[in-house]
């Protein structure tokens, strides 16, 4: 059972009709819950995750509507972060631990949109940084002999702890100061249409999108012999839209370059991107 009390507070100032600001302070709740076991002795349950965000952002029109901008910069302070640690020869299940120190998130965010004539623009970007509270725990990627060993001397707070705890570094491992799984540090993305006339009502409009998303962790662990680093990616998109008002037909590709990525891990298992996709859409307007 479970139960907590979130809440906002917010300062919106709206400066002019073109320009809007606002600050607000939030709380949320994650609840916690019961681990699989595995195999490796009875799993313990793990805690509810509290999560602080704070945020402060501009909202702001130019060139009389044409473009509209968005900015903002977040903390997230987080208390009993939940993480999950996969495992090899399991890995339909996870184990879900929580990291007893503070966690932080924060991060910078832009998006603008662009509309002249026939012509629109649209484009954002994200930078992010995550810095794991001080957190200790097993790899489940070791020799199992030195798995079911460690796992029971593994202290997520303390660290090595039992018998013979010098036996235990090599795999008790400090993960203070980590990225959160699955955070690229950079994003970026970016789109542009224009619609052309054709006569008698109908239209043609190409349109193209680009994004972009850095490097990230898979797991917290950061083994890069083990394949932990997903590179990063640029994935093109395009379509070519005919309307008349009333239907609508639209010839579409993703991934149009047909990039070859890795987009998530799960215990060992690497899942590919979805490759180059193309297809036809129509829609009626009624």
């Amino acid at each position: 059972k479970y139960s907590a009390l979130s809440g906002k507070v917010s300062l919106n100032w709206t400066v002019d009709d073109h320009h809007f600001l606002y600050a607000f302070a939030a709380t949320g709740f994650k609840p916690g819950g019961l681990n699989v076991d595995v195999g490796l002795g009875p799993p313990a349950p793990f805690k509810s995750e509290k999560v602080t965000n704070y945020e402060v952002g501009w909202k702001a029109g130019w060139f009389d509507g044409h473009l509209r901008t968005q900015m903002d910069v977040y903390y997230n302070d987080y208390e009993n972060f939940q993480v999950i640690i996969g495992y090899p020869e399991f890995p339909t299940f996870g184990f879900e631990l929580n990291v007893p120190d503070t966690t932080q998130v924060y991060g910078f965010e832009a998006q603008a949109e662009a509309v002249f004539g026939q012509f629109s623009l649209d484009a954002g970007l994200g930078w992010m940084h995550s810095d794991l509270g001080a957190f200790w725990a097993v790899d489940p990627r070791n020799p199992p002999s030195a798995l079911i060993a460690s796992f029971a001397q593994c202290d997520p707070r303390l660290g090595p702890v039992g018998v013979a705890p010098a036996l235990i570094i090599p795999y008790c491992l400090n993960l203070e100061g980590q990225d959160q799984t699955y955070a690229p540090e950079f994003s970026f993305n970016l789109g542009a249409q224009y619609i052309f006339d054709i006569g008698d009502g109908m239209t043609l409009t190409p349109r193209f999108n680009f994004g972009h998303v850095s490097k990230q962790w898979a797991t917290l662990f950061e083994d890069t012999a083990r394949g932990d680093r997903i590179e990063d990616r640029n994935i093109v998109n395009a379509q070519l839209a005919w309307s008349d008002g009333e239907w609508t037909a639209t010839l579409y590709s993703t991934n149009l370059t047909d990039q070859h990525y890795v987009a998530a891990l799960n215990s060992n298992l690497n899942f590919a991107g979805p490759p180059r996709q193309y297809g036809v859409r129509v829609m009626k307007v009624f």
